[in-house]
């Protein structure tokens, strides 16, 4: 834009709207800056924007007269005002601790996942020897079992067709559906 653009302008503006607040804008006597501001694009909308000025006005006028409406007291409005710079104020200081417990999450799962990359060969050996045929029957008849692999065995009872490896990894699976799951509703709220 340059420095010498002009707004359009008219003489006639504050015409209008003195015709406007005085009420003289809907008598006959208004007639003579009505026409003008018919043909005179600056002087239309200087009314338009005069009217909806007016408008509001008497709408907030209309509902302050309505019984229990009014203006709140000043006390009010200050105590709604120092609650409101208070939340912004801790809003602002809980940021860091938000992206700080963001950053934690990030890094046990990272955690977990080299752990289960630095132990897969162990894990490997032991899903392994869980394959094997003779371990169903062995575990689903064993009477002593720990209290650790109550659910496997339940598990084994309930899919008698499936090996414990079987029912291991549906049970991680489960698991890690469920760790998601709950993930993404942490950072969901945030």
């Amino acid at each position: 834009m340059s420095e010498h653009m002009k707004l359009p302008q008219c003489d006639r503006e504050q015409e209008v709207v003195d015709a406007l607040r005085s009420g003289r804008w809907a008598t006959v006597w208004g007639e003579e800056i009505r026409q003008h501001a018919a043909i005179c694009a600056v002087c239309a909308e200087v009314a338009f924007a005069a009217q909806e000025f007016q408008r509001e006005v008497e709408l907030a006028r209309a509902e302050l007269q309505q019984p229990g409406a009014g203006l709140p007291s000043a006390g009010l409005v200050w105590w709604k005002a120092q609650r409101a710079a208070r939340r912004a104020a801790e809003q602002r200081a809980a940021e860091p601790m938000v992206l700080v417990e963001r950053a934690a999450y990030a890094l046990g799962a990272l955690a977990t996942l080299g752990l289960g990359v630095w132990q897969w060969p162990r894990l490997a050996g032991w899903l392994h020897r869980a394959q094997s045929p003779a371990a169903l029957p062995h575990f689903a008849a064993m009477p002593d079992y720990s209290s650790s692999s109550v659910w496997l065995h339940r598990l084994a009872q309930a899919w008698p067709g499936q090996t414990p490896a079987f029912l291991l990894a549906a049970s991680a699976a489960a698991f890690l559906t469920l760790m998601v799951f709950a993930a993404y509703v942490v950072w969901r709220e945030d």
